[in-house]
């Protein structure tokens, strides 16, 4: 039997002949490797796969292997924590698998971990065994021992055969068999001297081309191992080798991509253009982004688990929301999602204002969830059916059908529900079929980008044997390119060196870095035209160096040429800078939009767009409360953005005490106790049991939500205000109580109040206004001539209001604020009468001249409640305005 080993690379021609010869079946590893060759892809995964079936052996699904692997480990593993040991082992166990190692001698060894990696890996295969299949990683090896028959190969594009790859190979390939192992006069090619030298003790024979090849890549590969220069075009079709360097990541993406476009513009076809990260992953959300602005096809391969698509999230919202029993906050997300119906705009309304949190309540605002009110158990059968009846229900196959890579996943979910609904009855309980979906949605993958054509985004290890005209190699930068050699806390290199001591032939660190080697010598042969580098110097704040590989080729790195337009938002950028005139209906609206916020940036004075708006507002006709009158003096556009343009918050059910809700509650309960009582004499008459149904009826009389622990937090209350209640000052001895939360309109300064004073006692010396407040420190008023919020005016206007309309023929002692959580009086600083009137004069100068500008106090008391800060955009920039900074 004569089969023929190449060990240089062959030329065009030659491959040609070995081509036209009928009986050869062509293997390649990767479909680009096939493409380059016109041929179908066929991989020696294929056909060890075809093999198993034809001997009825299956090979696990991803989910059923899993299943076993965990009992497996719950077997032989003294450990409570079996999803997590089971994913720290199923590295280990696929290194073990694929390298064919004895189970039983490696169950031998004097090492504790190892002995329980052995056993793992045996309890596993004898389960998969006894179910007639085998693991993913031990394909090759199974396949090997059941081939009957021997078939004629050509296989090419493997440039670093593994030893399960050799073993199969030895084992069907027949007569005639080709296979193309390039090793050249380096130490690198270590390994594959080894396995040529294994390949021919089996009897494969030698051979090498008389032709020699001399494409790029071959000169490049000649440069790489003799550090030499890069090689000069070796002919008219041939640009050679191009090295960028870029500041960011995103300029790197975005000057590769320009050159992309341009070559698709010039004639060049997509698919001779590939793009190469060698962390295609970490790379591609920015290449994927950057081509949808360019409006370039992109096609991106690497996987992507089901639980970060838009489909996987939805399935997650979905369990989270059956096994909490309808929360709200889940519950939203879940219904306006891109995948499901929504809610209309008058139901969300509602649900804001109610926020219902069980099937009931969301089924009062006619939003029919029942099919999502699961039993505690049922069996696997008919959990999927659920499922698929939710799926249904909500139409997401036809929502998932807007993007490829949703309408793939949705596929995927459903093969990956037809293993989760095996063995059928076997019952399982809601929360481990939840957590069985989890898993999968972990575990299955789809590719970031699916379709067909477009340029594609490769790692150098899915192009061996590929040819394409243009190859633009990205991050090539130390750290990345070459990948770090990374140790498996769970079989690491030492445990590995101890173990190729013992005859058992695992990977080492030195091998991990020639296979990296290789793969970039392999990446050298993909070009036929061009080739290009690329790195950026900075990668998000880390400063980056170039790959080491760069001075072995003798590239140096040069400023990218100037980069065309690649796209609107591009020339709409530029042309903004420039003031030149663009045609495009977003044009007009963009320079609108960069005039604006040029001028919001720059130290002209405050216009339109900061709330000088010069149009006058009747405060005649207004009615103001005490907090409307301190906000204006706090910051003019926090009241202008509430009272004017209206941009409040949202009307949103309490789920927890706010400080709003808390100050409401507090002063009902002070309001139902007092109104029994008249003096501080009758305190002391007054017990905590009345105190306590005072509380009680306040949470009836507002309708308190529900609110967690909230038994817990009544009782703290409660206490708090006994304490208040105990003080001395709270109702001193010279008091009595005249009036409770007395409401009123009238006049200050020109300007119509209205507000409510909590508490008013008369005193021999004159009455007493009282303002409860439940926070800390006394209320921030308006700003004063340095800009701080330290100017009262709440109790100043209280004072003038019961001195003029409400008590005009008694005299005012005093108007305090009481801290009701400090259990402390505050004495307020009184303003004279002319400085009130300053205080309103200027209040209505801002409305007679619609001046409210973002202007607030230096420490920001008004910014910390307030909701507009998208729209004011308060900070440094108030400082180049005049402004406060």
């Amino acid at each position: 039997m004569k089969r023929l080993l190449y060990i240089n690379l062959l030329s065009d021609q030659k491959i040609q002949q070995l081509l036209n010869h009928s009986t050869l079946q062509v293997i390649t590893p990767t479909r680009q490797a096939a493409r380059a060759l016109k041929v179908p892809h066929r991989s020696l995964e294929n056909l060890a796969q075809k093999t198993l079936t034809e001997n009825d052996i299956r090979v696990a699904p991803i989910l059923v292997a899993l299943r076993f692997l965990q009992s497996a480990v719950g077997t032989v593993l003294p450990t409570s924590d079996i999803e997590g040991t089971t994913r720290a082992l199923t590295p280990a166990l696929q290194t073990i698998l694929r390298a064919g190692v004895n189970l039983e001698a490696l169950a031998a060894v004097d090492s504790t971990r190892t002995q329980q990696l052995a056993q793992v890996a045996d309890a596993y295969t004898n389960l998969l065994r006894a179910k007639g299949m085998v693991d993913s990683a031990s394909v090759l090896w199974q396949a090997s021992s059941v081939v009957t028959e021997r078939q004629s190969l050509l296989v090419y594009g493997y440039y670093q055969p593994s030893v399960d790859h050799l073993n199969f190979l030895d084992a069907i390939a027949g007569d005639g068999s080709v296979m193309v192992l390039p090793c050249a006069d380096s130490a690198t090619f270590k390994d594959n001297q080894t396995a040529i030298d294994w390949l021919q003790k089996q009897g494969w024979q030698i051979q090498e081309s008389a032709e020699k090849c001399h494409t790029l890549g071959e000169q490049l590969a000649e440069s790489f191992f003799q550090s030499a220069s890069p090689p000069p075009a070796c002919s008219p079709s041939v640009s050679s080798v191009e090295c960028y360097i870029y500041p960011y990541m995103e300029a790197e993406v975005r000057g590769v991509l320009a050159q992309v476009k341009n070559l698709l513009s010039q004639g060049t076809p997509a698919n001779e253009i590939v793009l190469v990260a060698r962390d295609d992953a970490f790379y591609g959300a920015t290449i994927l982004d950057v081509a949808n602005e360019y409006n370039l096809p992109v096609r991106a391969l690497y996987a992507v688990p089901l639980v970060d698509t838009r489909l996987g999230a939805w399935v997650q919202l979905l369990l989270e929301v059956i096994q909490q029993k309808f929360p709200f906050e889940s519950t939203a997300k879940l219904l306006s999602h891109p995948l499901c119906t929504g809610l209309s705009a008058s139901v969300w309304i509602q649900a804001r204002q109610q926020h219902p949190s069980n099937l009931w309540a969301w089924q009062n605002l006619d939003v029919n969830l029942s099919l999502l009110d699961w039993p505690p158990q049922d069996n696997r059968a008919n959990w999927v059916e659920r499922l698929q009846v939710i799926l249904k229900k909500f139409d997401v196959r036809q929502r998932s059908g807007r993007w490829a890579r949703e309408i793939v996943a949705y596929y995927k979910l459903q093969v990956g529900l037809v293993e989760l609904s095996k063995p059928e009855e076997e019952v399982i309980s809601r929360e481990e079929f939840a957590q069985d979906i989890i898993g999968s949605l972990s575990l299955l993958t789809v590719p970031a980008q699916p379709g067909r054509g477009g340029v594609e985004l490769h790692t150098p290890l899915s192009l061996f044997g590929a040819k394409f005209q243009q190859v633009f190699v990205l991050g090539v930068t130390e750290g990345i390119l070459p990948a770090p050699v990374r140790d498996d806390p769970m079989l690491d290199f030492y445990e590995r060196k101890q173990l190729r001591q013992h005859g058992f032939n695992l990977e080492d660190a030195a091998q991990a870095a020639r296979r990296e080697t290789i793969s970039f010598y392999a990446l050298l042969q993909t070009p036929t035209q061009q080739l290009t580098f690329s790195y950026p110097q900075l990668i998000g704040s880390q400063a980056y160096l170039p790959s080491p590989y760069l001075a072995k080729l003798g590239l140096e790195s040069t400023a990218p040429p100037t980069r065309p337009i690649a796209s609107l938002e591009e020339a709409r950028r530029i042309y903004l800078r420039r003031d030149i005139l663009l045609e495009d209906a977003v044009f007009p609206y963009a320079i609108h939009a960069w005039t604006v916020e040029k001028r919001r940036e720059g130290a002209e004075s405050y216009d339109e767009y900061d709330g000088v708006v010069s149009i006058p507002l009747d405060f005649k006709t207004r009615l103001f409360s005490a907090s409307q009158l301190t906000t204006i003096g706090q910051c003019p556009f926090k009241w202008f953005a509430d009272k004017v343009l209206r941009l409040a918050k949202l009307e949103e059910a309490e789920e927890e005490l706010s400080p709003g809700l808390k100050g409401q509650l507090y002063h009902r309960s002070l309001e139902l106790v007092l109104t029994k009582i008249l003096s501080a004499a009758d305190i002391s008459q007054t017990g905590l049991a009345q105190l306590e149904a005072a509380f009680l009826q306040a949470e009836q009389d507002l309708q308190l939500p529900t609110i967690s622990s909230w038994e817990a937090q009544r009782a703290e209350h409660i206490k708090i205000l006994s304490r208040t209640w105990e003080q001395a000052d709270f109702l001193p001895s010279n008091s009595e109580v005249v009036s409770l939360e007395k409401e009123f309109i009238g006049e200050w300064y020109g300007l119509k109040v209205t507000g409510r004073i909590d508490r008013i006692d008369r005193t021999h010396e004159g009455l007493v206004l009282l303002d409860y407040k439940t926070g800390s420190q006394k209320p921030a008023g308006i700003k004063n001539e340095n800009g701080k919020s330290v100017v009262d005016i709440q109790m100043p206007l209280y004072t003038h209001i019961a001195n003029t309309v409400l008590f005009p023929d008694e005299a005012i002692k005093g108007a305090d604020y009481y801290l009701l959580t400090k259990h402390k009086r505050l004495n307020n600083k009184a303003l004279s009468v002319e400085e009130q009137q300053q205080i309103a004069e200027k209040i209505k100068t801002h409305l007679k001249t619609g001046h409210y500008p973002v202007d607030p106090d230096v420490e920001r008391n008004a910014c910390r409640f307030c909701a507009c800060d998208l729209v004011c955009r308060q900070g440094p920039r108030q400082s180049r305005k005049g402004g406060t900074v």
